[in-house]
């Protein structure tokens, strides 16, 4: 399929609003210009503004709480009593499905990936665990015997009475995210047309979120192109948003098909792999915090802004250009960090 016509925000958004949704999240969030930073990047860099996602609420805000508004009703609906998840210590991912269930009076089970950041307990893992998550440590990190693990979990909920939402395969929690950011690019949107504004670029990390803004640009016939940046080196970010843009499109009846032409997404900034941050990254995280008190982490939003950097300084985006930096969280990632953030500093 191609997409037969663009249309507007209201008909974007249309399909979106029928979905269930328990509004919870603290939006909109504001869009905030990054003078100093631009400053600090030399006179190449673009105009950058910071959409500011890590500040939608919920045990330190990210992205997903936008995500977790059209979970949550999905979850209620179906009458779900506990949230299975499965994800390494430092996951954003595992503290919001957390804090959702203790908000929402769910039981949380963690299956938890064996990382170099278990011990101590701190950041994200400690989180879940203050908020009364069930955590079980995974035998092995080859994903066998993880997703062995995982289904022998939930096969034990079920078994004690538990209806279970697993959050890691099933098909609508899989696209609500997608779903979540149709409605947070119109509200950029909205935020850029107070200020006069046409980006040309939009980076944020590879997954759900991105595949949402790429939908809608094209749906909508924007210009603005979206860079989907990998954190590790487990999954193509290409196919992820290629994946979730698709079925939510064809959730929500709409005629299109995205491709690989509609959207950059870039693996270099992942490396060295999930939680390891290299030189870039922790370039990119004191730059931010140095001259705008931005806090970016290691494993998400700070390879995800080193991406902005390097495509800077390839040429790629230049001092006429605006990029928006959708900063999605890990707020409490950088005290599982210390060490590396203290050596780079």
């Amino acid at each position: 399929m191609a997409i037969s016509r663009t249309v507007s925000r209201a008909e974007l958004l249309e399909p979106v609003h029928k979905l269930p949704r328990e509004a919870f999240a603290h939006l909109p969030t504001a869009l905030e210009e990054a003078p100093r930073l631009r400053e600090a990047l030399g006179p190449g860099a673009p105009r950058i503004l910071v959409k500011r996602d890590d500040q939608t609420g919920l045990a330190f805000g990210g992205n997903k709480v936008r995500h977790l508004e059209f979970r949550l009703a999905d979850i209620r609906q179906r009458g779900a009593t506990a949230l299975t998840i499965m994800n390494a210590a430092v996951s954003n991912h595992a503290r919001l499905h957390t804090a959702l269930a203790a908000r929402f009076g769910l039981s949380s089970h963690i299956l938890k990936v064996p990382s170099s950041h278990d011990h101590p307990v701190n950041g994200n893992l400690l989180l879940a665990r203050m908020m009364g998550a069930h955590v079980v440590d995974g035998s092995s990190d080859d994903p066998e015997t993880l997703n062995r693990e995982y289904q022998e979990m939930i096969t034990r909920l079920e078994s004690e009475g538990h209806t279970v939402y697993d959050t890691v395969s099933d098909p609508f929690s899989t696209i609500a995210g997608a779903c979540a950011y149709l409605i947070g690019t119109v509200e950029l949107l909205e935020q850029l047309d107070e200020l006069d504004v046409n980006p040309d670029h939009i980076f944020l990390v590879s997954g759900a979120s991105a595949a949402g803004l790429v939908l809608a640009g094209k749906l909508l016939g924007e210009r603005y192109r979206v860079h989907a940046v990998n954190i590790g080196d487990q999954v193509d970010p290409a196919n992820l948003v290629l994946d979730f843009s698709n079925r939510t499109a064809r959730h929500l009846g709409f005629d299109v098909e995205i491709t690989t032409d509609d959207f950059d997404a870039s693996t270099e900034y992942g490396h060295p792999g999930y939680a390891q941050p290299s030189d870039k990254t922790m370039e990119a995280i004191r730059l931010a915090a140095q001259t705008e008190a931005l806090i970016f982490d290691p494993v998400y939003t700070g390879k995800s802004f080193a991406a902005v950097i390097g495509e800077m300084r390839k040429g790629n985006i230049g001092p006429e250009d605006t990029v928006v930096f959708i900063h999605t969280g890990g707020t409490p990632n950088p005290f599982s960090f210390s060490d590396e953030l203290l050596a780079a500093l």
